[in-house]
């Protein structure tokens, strides 16, 4: 690595740590002081360091994936300016160096930086998951959410409620529907609380409902199998349930049922993948879009880098400001492109679902390739 090398990579990587810092410890301050009441509440259970490292380390960790690729772009138009502004660029390429040469540090570092996002996002992120799903007023898994309807993949079964308590698992006014596969007598178990409890010697993982309102009388109902197997227990065939209790044999998450989608977008590629390949499992485009789009991200990210960096170099603009605005206007431009992409996928405009991830790398690689040959002159 020459001086040149060593000297442009400080000064873009201590620009990308200002911009970095800057911008997360604004999110942190605005974060802390919405929720100053509900945190402080939290700190008497533990100190405040504590606090902050459990709440906000993980949140640091996700604002570096979201945020990393745009600030390694405005960290590189920032240090061209500067090169650009003190006039140092151009007594580099007195010296006989191309601007591709002495732009190499910079665009290799940026490549890195997308290289961490992409190991930050499959290994670090999902590891607290649990966490980036929760806030001030449920992070000890107090207080309820709105109950979304769920379904057993596997057997049909759906569920619905009125609310979810994380904490004690429960869900309020619990309403599950049979499919006519598996009863035909019975087509709905209604209850006034459904608990999730863990399997033992006695019965396997499931929902315990207490206080049976349909059936009317519980005592009259046969348990019902599927595929051999007891889904249904009725306190008619099993004595450690009461009159007005019935078992149910489904495994369900509760941080799924609460949280939902927003758990979703925090598993690794590798187990979305796998999701889409459960059986009985209906997805719209939305899913396959998104493992797509995931996969390619970092050559769209790349690609932003290796469109907006040349181009600045170009423009020969000294003003930093006027540098950053084209900058900007280049991110806006790709992540509008790339949204509106998926969105047409997603709505089955545009098909195969690949083609919504693809067709922004179709558009800008080869703007990228060209803005790079502008570095050769």
């Amino acid at each position: 690595m020459t001086i040149l090398d060593r000297y442009l990579l400080l000064l873009f990587l201590r620009t990308f740590l200002v911009c970095f810092i800057s911008f997360t410890g604004l999110y942190v301050v605005i974060h802390l002081f919405s929720n100053l009441d509900e945190l402080s509440a939290l700190s008497a259970e533990s100190t405040w360091g504590q606090l902050m490292l459990d709440f906000y380390g993980p949140r640091v960790a996700e604002m570096f994936g979201k945020t990393a690729p745009v600030l390694a772009l405005v960290a590189g138009i920032f240090s061209i300016s500067m090169l650009q502004r003190n006039r140092e660029l151009t007594a580099i390429e007195a010296g006989g160096i191309t601007k591709q040469r002495a732009l190499r540090s910079i665009l290799l570092a940026g490549v890195a930086i997308v290289a961490l996002t992409v190991a930050n996002r499959e290994f670090l992120i999902p590891q607290f998951k649990d966490r980036l799903v929760r806030t001030p007023q449920n992070w000890h898994d107090r207080g309820a959410v709105t109950m979304p309807p769920r379904e057993d993949f596997r057997t049909g079964m759906k569920f619905r409620g009125k609310e979810f308590f994380v904490g004690e698992k429960t869900i309020s006014e619990a309403n599950i529907q049979l499919p006519l596969t598996i009863s035909t007598a019975v087509p709905r178990i209604a209850a006034t609380t459904g608990t999730l409890v863990p399997a033992n010697d006695v019965h396997p993982a499931g929902v315990l409902l207490q206080g049976v309102t349909l059936p009317v009388v519980m005592t009259n109902m046969e348990s019902i199998l599927f595929e051999g197997e007891t889904l249904v227990f009725s306190p008619r065939n099993f004595t450690w349930l009461k009159n007005d209790q019935c078992f149910v044999a489904v495994e369900m998450d509760a941080d799924e049922i609460a949280f939902g989608k927003k758990l979703a977008q925090y598993r690794p590629t590798s187990e979305m993948i796998a999701a889409l390949k459960q059986p009985k499992r209906q997805f719209g485009l939305s899913a396959e879009v998104s493992v797509h789009a995931r996969l390619l991200r970092p050559l769209l990210d790349i690609s932003l880098l290796f469109l907006g960096l040349p181009m600045i170099v170009s423009n020969g603009e000294r003003n930093i400001f006027v540098s950053a605005g084209l900058g900007f206007l280049i991110v806006g431009s790709v992540f509008l492109v790339d949204a509106a992409c998926q969105g047409l996928g997603a709505y089955r405009l545009l098909e195969p679902a690949a083609l919504a991830a693809w067709l922004p790398l179709i558009v800008f690689v080869p703007l990228a390739i060209l803005s790079m040959r502008k570095l050769k002159a």
